[in-house]
């Protein structure tokens, strides 16, 4: 995991995602507002992801984080590691995101479980 693995994270699931950019570009009601993309309000943490999907997968969850200082490192010898350091805020702290608005209009996220379920189906 990068950053913290305690901090809660908003996370999109990619199919809410594509339906929900083609429903916002096809609504004319939508233009000129800020709309956050259908996102489950019951964020995990990333010590939490690791472990629906390892449970998804049968497997004991094992992982280990990397920090600030060993992105900083790998950004050395890699350029997409150097590029996202300045994004690591987004992993070392809560970053969360509400969907209601979007939700109250169009329909309700995929819940972290189901899309985690889901994918798994998909490998």
């Amino acid at each position: 995991w990068v950053g913290n693995d305690r901090a809660r994270h908003s996370m999109t699931y990619t199919p809410d995602a594509g339906k929900a950019t083609a429903l916002l570009g096809n609504t004319d009601e939508a233009y000129n507002q800020t709309w956050h993309l259908p996102t489950d309000r019951n964020a995990l943490t990333g010590k939490d992801f690791i472990g629906e999907v390892a449970e998804v997968f049968g497997v004991q969850p094992r992982y280990s984080v990397l920090g600030r200082g060993m992105v900083r490192v790998a950004g050395l010898f890699n350029r997409d590691a150097r590029e996202s350091v300045e994004m690591l805020y987004q992993l070392e702290e809560d970053y969360l995101f509400d969907s209601s608005k979007f939700e109250r209009r169009f329909f309700a996220p995929t819940p972290y479980t189901e899309g985690i379920q889901k994918t798994a189906q998909r490998i």
